[in-house]
């Protein structure tokens, strides 16, 4: 029987994450991943909604300081208790190294470079394709808003043609786009690939998203909100910019909502659109 540890995990803002890892402190910022030895930690102080990890340093050099703001009062002070009581004794008397030299610094910036395809890019949420189905159908409603203004002569019925059956087309490739969704979030997961996501900056986008790699060797990059937290991807083994962020249940049960709520009222807009254009053409 495996037991969880009883230090909390801190996560501040802008994602950043401060967790205990055996006999070292993992810092993660959207940039960067520090590993933080207890070896190199004077103390840890917890201050309301901040928590500062102080290293050790010799007496004519400031001591490095990493800072993490925004995090639960309660889960700072027991962090810092916990982390304190485990660091190592230190002799009262004798040089201090630096701690900061004991620091592993990896950086999580990715920039991409000028060979980089469109493959290596995976779009998360909502699809894109399509939406020359889209545009068509707002050119349809456009042609039945004239022919109801030429043929009926009723230029007002035409304009109510026109702007309800183009928020009807619209909202008709959305509600169809959020279906495609639902499926592909309950598809991937069971008959694609899993796989653990690692939080990354991307410079030229000025974000953070999630890259992973597929089984060709090629990385590629995710987009999605997921506040510090691990986030695990699920891709088409065939097609691996086929692919979706795992989502909780109550967010599937969310999506799957507001997609029926989407193809609802677009059934209302279709089906004005209709109404308004008929009399057009059986008067």
């Amino acid at each position: 029987m495996s037991i969880s540890s009883p230090v909390p995990v801190l996560r501040g803002d802008r994602g950043t994450e401060l967790r205990s890892a055996g006999e070292e402190l993992l810092l993660r910022r959207p940039d960067s991943e520090l590993r933080i030895p207890f070896a190199a930690i004077a103390r840890v102080h917890a201050e309301r909604r901040s928590l500062a990890v102080e290293l050790t340093a010799p007496a004519e050099i400031e001591p490095t300081v990493y800072r993490v703001t925004d995090v639960s009062a309660a889960a700072a002070g027991v962090f810092a208790d916990a982390v304190n009581a485990a660091l190592p004794e230190r002799a009262a008397q004798g040089a201090t190294a630096d701690g900061a030299t004991l620091v592993v610094h990896r950086s999580l910036v990715v920039v991409d470079d000028e060979e980089d395809t469109d493959d290596s890019e995976v779009l998360g949420g909502l699809p894109s394709h399509g939406k020359q189905v889209m545009y068509a159908g707002c050119a349809a409603a456009a042609v039945l808003a004239v022919v109801v203004g030429v043929l009926g002569g009723d230029w007002s019925r035409a304009v109510a043609a026109l702007l309800l059956g183009a928020a009807g087309a619209s909202l008709t490739w959305c509600a169809a786009m959020m279906c495609a969704m639902v499926w592909r979030e309950w598809y991937l997961p069971r008959y694609g690939i899993t796989v653990d996501g690692l939080q990354v900056f991307r410079e030229d986008h000025g974000d953070t998203v999630q890259t992973f790699t597929a089984t060709d060797g090629v990385p590629r990059h995710i987009h999605g909100h997921n506040k510090g937290n691990t986030v695990r991807i699920a891709y088409h083994p065939r097609n691996p910019a086929f692919a979706v962020t795992c989502s909780s249940t109550g967010d599937r049960v969310l999506t799957v909502v507001m997609s029926l709520v989407v193809a609802a009222l677009a059934g209302f807009m279709d089906y004005g659109t209709y109404a308004l254009v008929l009399p057009a053409f059986t008067d």
